[in-house]
């Protein structure tokens, strides 16, 4: 629908060594890294985001010029609504997206993925409604930008002034896929720069030696890099099964 301007790269040949005893050093950043000039270096960014929750920060990895790039904020919030990846009130809030929540298009603390699940349990009997986050929340809408001939005005909105808030608000709800407490072993598995685009740049990061997220970084007008795609290979409750229990 809106995927034209999105590189989704291939995949091959990766590999990782990764120390089996040694427990692993803590790779996240306490303050904010310096602005990527490699595309490597974009790693240390989304643990610091992910981990720190500094909001400040995304603007540095994202594009300066989102010319174009309406089709990549609208696959960040949808590959998030299948992944069940939501965001708090707070967090909408604190990423200045409010305005798209009043439109409907994001819910705090809703998915299309877990409404869908809900919807099939209320069908079933299995519960007596919808939860309350839920009630009210339009499916047809959620984790979705609308297009310009469905809603020519809500549109308008998002392609304009909503666009900077809802790209920066895709990117780290997408992070919130990776727990926190595994963000130290995310690690760069593969680095394959775009024979059709010098500019870009397609990542994959892996946790313990298995690939999980592809993403892409394209070189801005300053040279350093910002993301404009990001995909993950594995269920985020996957990931989530492989948090270590607490210390007793």
């Amino acid at each position: 629908m809106f995927l034209k301007n999105v590189w989704i790269p291939a995949i091959a040949g990766m590999a990782l060594i990764v120390g089996c005893d040694s427990k692993p050093a803590d790779t996240i950043p306490k303050t904010a890294p310096m602005a990527a000039k490699e595309p490597h270096e974009l790693l240390s960014h989304l643990k610091y985001i992910a981990v720190r929750k500094d909001f400040a920060d995304i603007p540095v990895i994202a594009p300066q010029d989102l010319a174009g790039l309406y089709g990549n904020a609208w696959w960040f919030h949808n590959h998030a609504g299948q992944m069940d990846l939501t965001l708090t009130d707070e967090e909408i809030k604190a990423l200045g997206a409010e305005e798209a929540k009043n439109l409907g298009y994001l819910a705090p603390g809703v998915s299309m993925a877990g409404m869908q699940m809900a919807m099939d349990k209320l069908s079933a009997k299995e519960i007596p409604a919808l939860p309350e986050a839920m009630q009210g929340v339009d499916l047809l809408k959620v984790d979705k930008l609308p297009g310009e001939k469905e809603n020519p005005k809500a549109f308008a909105a998002m392609n304009g002034p909503l666009l900077r808030p809802m790209y920066n608000a895709g990117i780290y709800r997408l992070l919130k896929g990776v727990p926190v407490e595994l963000w130290s072993e995310v690690a760069l598995m593969k680095a394959t720069p775009n024979p059709k685009n010098n500019l870009e740049t397609a990542m994959v990061l892996g946790f313990q030696g298995k690939p999980i997220i592809e993403m892409t970084a394209r070189q801005k007008a300053d040279k350093t890099y910002g993301i404009i795609y990001i995909h993950y290979l594995v269920q985020p409750r996957a990931l989530a099964k492989a948090v270590p229990p607490p210390a007793k």
